[in-house]
């Protein structure tokens, strides 16, 4: 049976992948209005929802709005995988949401910095981040299988960052026989990585620890951790996963330019388990939405 908590409530998924199809989807169960934008490849016939083009959502009518959980690029560019046309957020339309609208969206970016609202970033949840960290994981296998010659037992592998998704990584990778480094400035990260059995460097050791790596995973979402330096240092048969979103440009080209296998993998959940990906995340939304309007 139906539950109709959100009958009368207007929102708007923009862009995403198949995650933002299971938020939609939740929605529509509880009675909500769903206008969809960005998704103009699918054939969607649904009771609820409405497709339809960014100039035609009622902003002004809005009582929530998600965007997709990899941000809004530096110039409101929305990334869709279910669309030929590029999707830009624009001043003009942002004024037009009404200050008691809940956005929603994954990361804070630049543009979301600059709009001066309120987003809900739901990756700094940690009932989020956590759950999330699961399917992001086996994704990382799943890479590492398809991507190198050798097993994961027995392998060297780097981790920089050792926050949720670097702690369930270095956790599970151990596990499977690796041999694991993760390196952090944070004294609780590398408390809870020694606590597991993972070795634990400072990043300041970071291209010692790459001389001898067939795996770098990176969480770190910065400009200066792959650069020439670290990639130098790396052993040229190293795989690089780049799991922070918006990486820089310039660290694919200078891969490519060293002969080194580097994969940018920022929306694994989405690409590995977008219907659990999607649960986790809509849950937290649906809760949100219905607390607000109690």
């Amino acid at each position: 049976m139906k539950n109709e908590e959100l009958r009368g409530r207007r929102t708007a998924v923009i862009g995403g992948d198949a995650r933002q199809l299971v938020i939609a989807e939740a929605l529509c169960k509880k009675g909500a209005e769903v206008f969809l934008c960005g998704f103009d490849q699918l054939n969607l016939s649904e009771p609820g929802y409405r497709k339809t083009s960014l100039d035609q959502i009622p902003f002004e009518e809005l009582d929530a709005l998600i965007f997709p959980v990899s941000g809004i690029g530096v110039n409101g560019d929305i990334k869709s995988s279910f669309s030929a046309s590029n999707l830009y957020i624009h001043e003009q339309l942002l004024n037009r949401i009404p200050e008691n609208c809940l956005l929603f969206t994954g990361i804070e970016t630049s543009w979301s910095t600059a709009s001066k609202r309120n987003f809900v970033y739901l990756f700094e949840k940690d009932e989020i981040a956590i759950l999330n960290s699961i399917p992001t994981v086996e994704g990382i296998i799943w890479l590492i299988i398809q991507h190198t010659e050798y097993t994961i037992h027995g392998a060297q592998i780097v981790i920089t960052g050792c926050g949720r998704v670097g702690l369930t990584a270095a956790r599970v990778l151990h596990a499977l026989g690796a041999k694991v480094t993760a390196l952090s400035e944070v004294k609780a990260e590398v408390a809870r990585m020694s606590e597991i059995g993972v070795k634990t460097k400072p990043l300041k050791e970071l291209q010692t620890c790459l001389n001898q790596a067939n795996i770098w995973i990176n969480t770190i979402p910065s400009i200066g951790i792959i650069n020439q330096q670290t990639l130098t240092a790396c052993n040229p048969n190293v795989f690089i996963v780049e799991l922070a979103s918006h990486p820089p440009a310039v660290q694919k080209e200078l891969a490519r330019e060293k002969n080194i296998n580097y994969l940018e993998a920022p929306s694994l959940p989405g690409l590995v388990a977008p219907k659990t990906a999607g649960e986790i995340l809509a849950k937290s939304i649906l809760d949100q939405i219905i607390e607000k309007g109690e």
